[in-house]
């Protein structure tokens, strides 16, 4: 495995993307949306990235990347259609040990972006380790066709539980071991059937259930001091 799959919380942080193009549109979006900074740096941009700019969503520099436009940044993407700017950027970046990633050029990241499937907070990723970004494409439709949203409604009633769990169960095995049992449960054949009320009720169950286990547990521990 040549790459360490990792979840980067980007809010706040300060992101710079090189090139104003549609492909440098569709990054400085996503990065928009995960809450980071965007600085945009380009001498032509797209009517979308000027409207973006227009309603701060990010900054633009209407010019020519110069080195310094690094400054400061944790991240940089580079999205040119000019080679020998996207190795400069690159090789500037790499200097400075900063994440870097040259879009479609895998010979030019220290990181890569695969594709991805939302469905509210569920977030999955798929990358071919850059050699097949289509494939990875495919992929990630195939998944959208087996997780679809009552996924949404049984995390939501599963973090419900497991906030419960954590306030009345101390053992973190107990925990996990009613958490599993409700994932494997036929909880989501309720809420895909429309029963969500069902759901909800046997996960109720099964926390009376671990509760009374975990409290048998502990007398039993107690017992025997």
């Amino acid at each position: 495995m040549r790459y360490f799959p990792v979840n980067l919380d980007l809010q706040g942080r300060k992101v710079l993307v090189v090139g104003g193009g549609p492909v440098g549109e569709g990054k400085a979006r996503g990065l928009v949306e995960a809450g980071a900074a965007v600085t945009l740096v380009s001498p032509v941009v797209t009517t979308p990235l000027q409207e973006m700019e227009a309603r701060g969503e990010l900054a633009v520099r209407l010019r020519e990347f110069a080195p310094e436009d690094l400054e400061g940044f944790f991240l940089i993407i580079g999205a040119t259609n000019d080679p020998a700017v996207n190795k400069q950027v690159y090789d500037l970046a790499s200097a400075r040990n900063l994440l870097c990633n040259i879009v479609d050029h895998r010979a030019l990241c220290n990181f890569l972006t695969p594709s991805l499937f939302n469905r509210g907070p569920i977030q999955i990723s798929v990358s071919t380790g850059g050699v097949s970004p289509t494939i990875g494409q495919l992929i990630r439709e195939k998944i959208s066709d087996v997780v679809g949203p009552e996924f949404e409604t049984l995390l939501e009633i599963s973090a419900e539980l497991r906030a419960r769990a954590q306030a009345a169960i101390p053992g973190f095995n107990e925990r996990k071991e009613l958490l599993s049992e409700f994932a494997h449960s036929d909880a989501l054949q309720f809420i895909i059937e429309g029963k969500e009320d069902l759901a909800r009720a046997l996960a109720d169950s099964l926390l009376k259930k671990h509760l009374a286990i975990s409290d048998q547990n502990s007398a039993n521990e107690s017992g025997s001091n």
